[in-house]
C-alpha cells in the first residue's frame, strides 16, 4: 500500500534526482513492510472509521550516510497525510484530520528534512511536477491538505515545542543529533501525545554515534537491544540497524586506511541498492584522498557505533562460545546435571543496580542461575527482593556440588554471614574493586573468550547464551589499573549494567582454580598467581 502509493505519488527531492518518479529503496520497503504491518484479528477506533490496528507504534532505524533515509522519513509521513493510511475491512482509508511533526536537532537539519524532502517530493519542478501537487498546499513550515484539515509541519529540538498536541504520527530524524536534556525533553513532549489516539507511529531515524549510554539514543538502543534478544516482549518496537562490526580491520600493515578492506566494508554496510561497486570504489577513494578521521568513517559510512573509552570483548566473539553443559538438569537444559561441581559467584545490590547469581563448572561452563534486575517502571521505592535472593541460593547451593560460593561483599554482610554459619569454609568472599585480584580474573576470562596467551586462558570457556549475561558484557568497558586492565560501567551513572558479567568473571576466574588444583594428572600449561 505505501509502495505503490509512494512511487505513483511522488518525485525524488534535492540530489541528482531531483522531479523523477520517487522510488522506494529496498531497505525502506523491508521498513514499510513491518511499518504498516496490522493486526487483521483486531479493530480500532480512529475517528468515525474502524480500522484494523498497526503492530508497530515505535521504530528506530539506523544506517550510514548516504541510505537516503531523510527522503524515506519524508515519503512516509507524506502517505500519512495524504495516502490511504488506515487499513480497514472494507479497505484503505485517508484519515481524518493527520497532525504529523516532522523534527530534528536543529533548525539546519529540519529545513533540509522538510524543505529539499518532504516538500520537494510532494511538489516536484516546473518541468517534473508531482502528482501529489494538486492535493496539498506547501508553505514555509507547513504543508495541507487542499481538502481537510491535515498538517505535516516542521519543528526543530527547541524546548517547549509543541507542547500538548496531539501527534498521529511524527518523525525524528538524526536522534544522535538530541544530545543534551532540553532535546530529549522536546522528543518526550513531541510524542507523548500520541498515546491517546490509535494507530500511531513514532519514527526515529539516525547516523550512529558514540552510544552515549545516557543520550536519547543510547536508551532507545538498550531498549531495542532488550527487545531483539527476546528479554522484552514488545512486537510494538521495531529494530533496523544497517552496519559493520565496530572492530573491524580497515588498516594496512603500516597503519594506513587499506582501499579494498574499506571497499569491501563498504559493501557489507551500505543498503543503499542503487550504488553498484564503481560508485563504492569512488566513495572509498574519496575518503581515503581526503583522510577522513577512521572512527568518522566507521560512525558515518559503516554504520557502526563507536562505544565508550573501549568496549571489552570483540563483537562476535561472545557468541561464537555459545555451548551446553555436559549433562543437563532435568528442571532446566541449560543448567549442568544435579550434584555437579561447581562455583557460584555472587554480585548484589540494594536497589539500583542488578543483583545476579552465576555459576561454572570446572570444564568452563558458565551459566546463570539467577538475576534480578531493577524494572524499567520501577518507582523510587523499588529494591532487591532479598528474601527471593536468599532462597534461589539456598536451592542452588542443595542443586550442585558447590565448591566454592564467591560473593562480593558490599551490601550483603548479613546475608554472606548467614551463608558461612550454613555452608562452611566454601563461602570465600571475593572484592570486586580489588584490582589486584580482578585484572587477572578479566585477562583470563578475556583470554578464554576472545583468544590470547593461552598461559592466561587456562581452560576453554563455554556459556548458555543468557540475554541477560550478553548485554551486561556488551555494556563493559575497560579500564587501566596498577594491577591490569579491569571491566566498569561506561560512567558512574551509566544506565547500563554489568554486574551479571562481573559475576561471570568471578566464577570462570574460582573455577579454573579449582580445575587446576582438583585434577592434579591433568597437565595445565597456565601458572597461577
Amino acid at each position: 500500500m505505501f509502495i505503490t502509493w509512494a512511487e505513483s505519488m511522488l518525485v525524488h527531492g534535492e540530489g541528482d534526482m531531483l522531479g523523477q518518479p520517487y522510488k522506494v529503496p529496498e531497505w525502506g520497503k523491508r521498513a514499510a513492510f513491518r511499518i504498516f504491518e496490522y493486526d487483521p484479528n483486531r479493530l480500532v477506533r480512529v475517528g468515525p472509521v474502524a480500522a484494523f490496528a498497526y503492530i508497530v507504534s515505535r521504530a528506530l532505524l539506523i544506517m550510514p550516510k548516504g541510505s537516503a533515509k531523510t527522503e524515506f522519513i519524508a515519503a512516509v509521513m507524506l502517505f500519512l497525510l495524504a495516502g490511504p493510511s488506515l487499513p480497514t475491512p472494507d479497505g484503505p482509508v485517508q484519515r481524518k484530520s493527520p497532525n504529523l511533526p516532522v523534527a530534528a536537532g536543529s533548525w539546519d537539519q529540519a529545513d533540509k528534512l522538510f524543505g529539499d524532502a518532504a516538500k520537494q517530493m510532494c511538489t516536484g519542478t516546473e518541468d517534473s511536477p508531482a502528482p501529489l501537487a494538486p492535493f496539498v498546499e506547501c508553505y514555509d513550515t507547513e504543508i495541507l491538505l487542499t481538502e481537510g484539515r491535515g498538517k505535516l509541519y516542521r519543528v526543530a529540538a527547541v524546548a517547549g515545542t509543541n507542547d500538548g498536541g496531539l501527534p498521529t504520527a511524527g518523525a525524528a530524524d538524526e536522534i544522535h543529533e538530541w544530545d543534551t536534556p532540553r532535546k530529549r525533553r522536546v522528543h518526550l513532549v513531541l510524542f507523548q501525545g500520541m498515546e491517546k489516539r490509535a494507530n500511531c507511529l513514532e519514527l526515529n531515524i539516525t547516523t550512529p554515534d558514540d552510544a552515549d549510554p545516557d543520550s536519547l539514543l543510547g536508551i532507545m538502543v538498550a531498549d531495542a537491544e532488550k527487545v531483539a534478544a527476546g528479554e522484552i516482549d514488545d512486537p510494538s518496537f521495531y529494530y533496523l540497524h544497517y552496519g559493520t562490526d565496530p572492530t573491524r580491520e580497515l588498516l594496512d600493515a603500516e597503519g594506513l586506511v587499506d582501499f579494498d578492506l574499506l571497499l569491501g566494508a563498504l559493501k557489507d554496510a551500505t543498503p543503499a541498492d542503487w550504488l553498484d561497486d564503481d560508485d563504492l570504489a569512488r566513495r572509498a577513494d574519496s575518503l581515503i584522498r581526503k583522510k577522513r578521521p577512521i572512527h568518522e568513517v566507521r560512525r558515518y559510512w559503516l554504520g557502526a557505533f563507536a562505544r565508550g573509552g573501549g568496549h571489552w570483548l570483540p563483537e562476535g566473539a561472545w557468541e561464537d562460545r555459545e555451548g551446553s553443559p555436559a549433562e543437563s538438569h532435568p528442571d532446566n537444559p541449560l543448567w549442568p546435571a544435579k550434584g555437579t561441581p561447581v562455583v557460584l559467584a555472587f554480585d548484589g545490590s540494594y536497589n539500583r543496580d542488578t543483583t545476579a547469581i552465576v555459576g561454572c563448572t570446572l570444564d568452563g561452563y558458565v551459566f546463570v542461575v539467577d538475576a534480578w534486575e531493577r524494572p524499567d517502571d520501577a518507582g523510587p521505592r523499588w529494591k532487591v527482593p532479598r528474601s527471593d535472593v536468599k532462597l534461589s541460593m539456598d536451592e542452588a547451593m542443595k542443586r550442585w556440588d558447590v565448591l566454592e560460593l564467591a560473593p562480593d561483599p558490599p551490601g550483603w554482610a548479613d546475608e554472606i554471614e548467614s551463608w558461612e554459619a550454613t555452608y562452611g569454609e566454601v563461602v570465600v568472599e571475593f572484592s570486586t574493586n580489588q584490582a589486584a585480584r580482578m585484572a587477572p580474573a578479566c585477562t583470563r576470562f578475556y583470554s578464554a573468550v576472545a583468544g590470547g596467551d593461552e598461559d592466561d586462558a587456562v581452560m576453554p570457556l563455554t556459556h548458555d547464551n543468557d540475554p541477560r549475561l550478553a548485554r551486561h558484557l556488551r555494556n563493559a568497558v575497560t579500564k587501566r589499573k596498577p594491577g591490569g586492565d579491569v571491566i566498569t560501567k561506561e560512567s558512574l551513572d551509566s544506565p547500563r549494567k554489568i554486574d551479571i558479567a562481573i559475576g561471570a568473571v568471578v566464577a570462570f576466574d574460582r573455577a579454573c582454580w579449582h580445575a587446576l588444583n582438583a585434577e592434579p594428572d591433568v597437565e595445565f600449561t597456565a601458572v597461577w598467581t
